[in-house]
Formats: C-alpha cells, sequence, structure tokens
C-alpha cells in the first residue's frame, strides 16, 4: 500500500501543540522550583535565626542559674557589708556592693548582665581561718585547702556576711603546714594582688579566726552582652555577635576582639529582674535596671530579687523586600508591659526569631536571701 507523503513525520500544528506543552512544563517546573528555593531559603534562614537563638539563650541561662553558687549564706549574701576588689593597677571595687547577678541596662540598645560565681567544686565548702592576720596581705591560714591552686581565685570574708569581703589570688598551690593549710597571694605579684592594700582600699579588711576562704576556681566574674563590628547598636548594615567576656579584665567598652564570641547576628538581648516583696519569695512584678531602686540596687533590694526574665533576638539572611513586621513582641504580647523592638524598613528585609525565658535565682532563693 503506498503512503501518502501528507501522512509521513509530524504536522505544523502537532510542532505547535508540542512546543506549547513543553513550554508550559518547563514554566510549571520553573515555579516550582522558584517555589521550593524560596521556601528552603525561608526554613534555612528561619532555622539558622532559631538555632542561633537557643544555643545563645541556653548557654547564658546556664550561668544565670549558678549566680551566686559559693557566695550565700543561710541568712543571705556572704558580703552585705561589700567586697574590695583590685585587677591590674586599677581598683575595681572599693567596699562596694557587687552581687551575684546584676543587670546593666542598655537604654536604647541591648542589655548587659554580670554573673559573680564560684567554678569550683569546692565552692559549697567554704575554708575557715585557723590564724588571724597581722596585715591585709598576710598568708592566709585555714583549716583545709578548699581545693585551691595556683591561679585560682578566691574570696575572704565573715561566716554571717557581716564584714567586708576581698578578692585574692592564689601565687602558689595551697602549702599543708601542722596546723593547716597556707594559702599564699603575695603583694604585687598578680593582678588581683595590689602591691599594699592599705593603699588602694578604704579599709584593707585583716581578718581573723573564724572568717570563711570560698574558691572562685578561674572564673569570678563573668558578662555577657551584644557586641556589634562596628562598635555601635544593631542596624542593618552592622553584624553583631552574644559575646561572653570577663568582666573585671575586659577593656571597656568591650569589643569583638576582646571578648569570645558565643552565637552570630543578635541583634537585641533584653533583660529584667523578676522581684518579690520584703521578706517573700514569690515575684510579683517585672522591673528594669533603671531609676534610683533599680540602676545600683542596695542589699535589701538585691534580697527581693528572685528571677531574671531574657529574650534574645536573631536575625537570618537578607530578602529581596519587606518579610518582618514593623515591630516585634519581646514579652507580654496585648498587655501594659509590652516589650517590642522596632524595625526600620532595611532591618524588615531581615527574617526574625525571639525567645523568651524566665529564670529563677535558684541560690539567692535557697539562701532566703
Amino acid at each position: 500500500m503506498r503512503v501518502s507523503p501528507s501522512s509521513r513525520g509530524f504536522s505544523l500544528v502537532e510542532l505547535m501543540v508540542a512546543v506549547t506543552l513543553a513550554l508550559l512544563t518547563i514554566l510549571v517546573v520553573v515555579q516550582v522550583m522558584v517555589v521550593y528555593e524560596a521556601r528552603r531559603r525561608t526554613t534555612t534562614a528561619g532555622n539558622d535565626a532559631e538555632l542561633a537563638a537557643a544555643l545563645g539563650l541556653f548557654l547564658v541561662e546556664r550561668e544565670v542559674r549558678m549566680a551566686g553558687a559559693g557566695l550565700t549564706l543561710p541568712s543571705g549574701l556572704a558580703c552585705n557589708f561589700g567586697i574590695n576588689v583590685y585587677f591590674g593597677g586599677d581598683t575595681v571595687s572599693d567596699g562596694g556592693l557587687l552581687p551575684p547577678f546584676a543587670v546593666v541596662d542598655g537604654g536604647t540598645g541591648p542589655d548587659f548582665l554580670r554573673v559573680l560565681r564560684s567554678d569550683s567544686a569546692f565552692g559549697v565548702a567554704p575554708a575557715t581561718i585557723v590564724k588571724s592576720m597581722p596585715t591585709p596581705s598576710s598568708i592566709l591560714t585555714v583549716d583545709a585547702s578548699a581545693g585551691l591552686v595556683q591561679n585560682d581565685l578566691f574570696l575572704v570574708g565573715a561566716p554571717d556576711g557581716n564584714k567586708i569581703c576581698t578578692l585574692m589570688q592564689m601565687t602558689q598551690d595551697a602549702q599543708a603546714t601542722g596546723n593547716g593549710w597556707n594559702l599564699n597571694h603575695n603583694s604585687g605579684t598578680s593582678d588581683y594582688n595590689p602591691p599594699n592594700p592599705d593603699n588602694v582600699f578604704t579599709e584593707a579588711v585583716r581578718y581573723a579566726i573564724g572568717d570563711i576562704v570560698v574558691n572562685l576556681g578561674q572564673l569570678g566574674l563573668l558578662g555577657f552582652g551584644v557586641v556589634c563590628s562596628d562598635g555601635g547598636e544593631p542596624a542593618h548594615d552592622n553584624s553583631c555577635d552574644l559575646v561572653g567576656f570577663d568582666a573585671l579584665a575586659a577593656p571597656d567598652p568591650v569589643t569583638l576582639a576582646t571578648s569570645n564570641s558565643i552565637v552570630p547576628n543578635v541583634v537585641d538581648f533584653q533583660i529584667q529582674y523578676g522581684v518579690a516583696p520584703a521578706g517573700g519569695q514569690a515575684v510579683n512584678d517585672w522591673v528594669d535596671a533603671t531609676g534610683a531602686t533599680w540602676e545600683n540596687p542596695v542589699a535589701a533590694d538585691l534580697a527581693r530579687i528572685k528571677a531574671v526574665r531574657m529574650a534574645i533576638v536573631t536575625r537570618g539572611n537578607r530578602e529581596p523586600g519587606a518579610v518582618s513586621p514593623a515591630q516585634l513582641v519581646l514579652w507580654d504580647a496585648g498587655l501594659p508591659t509590652e516589650r517590642t523592638l522596632a524595625l526600620t524598613d532595611e532591618q524588615r528585609r531581615y527574617r526574625y526569631r525571639v525567645l523568651t525565658v524566665v529564670v529563677p535565682l535558684i541560690n539567692l532563693i535557697w539562701s532566703e536571701a
């Protein structure tokens, strides 16, 4: 049978239909890929921000929970009368209060916090002085070594908290003697030991039999806050990290170079004290670290602080357009105490995650401070 020439191959109409179907298929595939990529970027950016927020808040929360470890007594704080602190040629504290936990309000920017605690397993078991000190720089003789070794920091005070405490540093390991252990803190040979305590402190204390020594280990006073690449506050055109630093040794202001980065892309860190009525333990108010009462609280007000509320805000990658609302809610949404973070048009081109946590100050609560 002879095939007509017109029945061979594809007709023009068939080719046009095939091309049209192919183009439609390509458009569908491209659209699916575009949507997938957009969702992937959104998910990835959101996950990165959320992981950073969770990790940063977890690490800070862990330190806050241990605030005051080794520095509290059944009657309250171990240093109710203040503390003498010397470092690197400067008098850091001349009998002033150095609370286990303190917030430095950042104004329009992120807050900073300081945590004082012992990181030694012996911090909860202080040694007792068995020989009075003839001078403030004399060797301390105690009934136990308290695990103290060279370069450890230790705090000396009264067992009832009614003396000014002094921060010192071991210049060699604790030495056993016939009647106890000698703790050497040679004057002028450590950043924490002044050449002559009488010259740098208004009241350089000579501790007596029965006073106590608390092993602080290698930590002492830790600081946490948000530090930016340009030294300013978080903005759309800089990068900022949540950092940790030695609150005694670090320069002021703290920089990325003089601190340890914890997590990147942090744009806010806000903290409030949870306070109870005098003599109570239940928190009935949340306050900023501002004003005459809470910027530098006295011992009676420190005893009312039972918890802290912290919020951290992190961001993901920059997007082509606005993807976030004009403001983020940090806590108490819809209430008169609502705390928000306003975003500029440029800042709205990032995706954010906000995490908030309430942390009890366990050591202060247990001490019935």
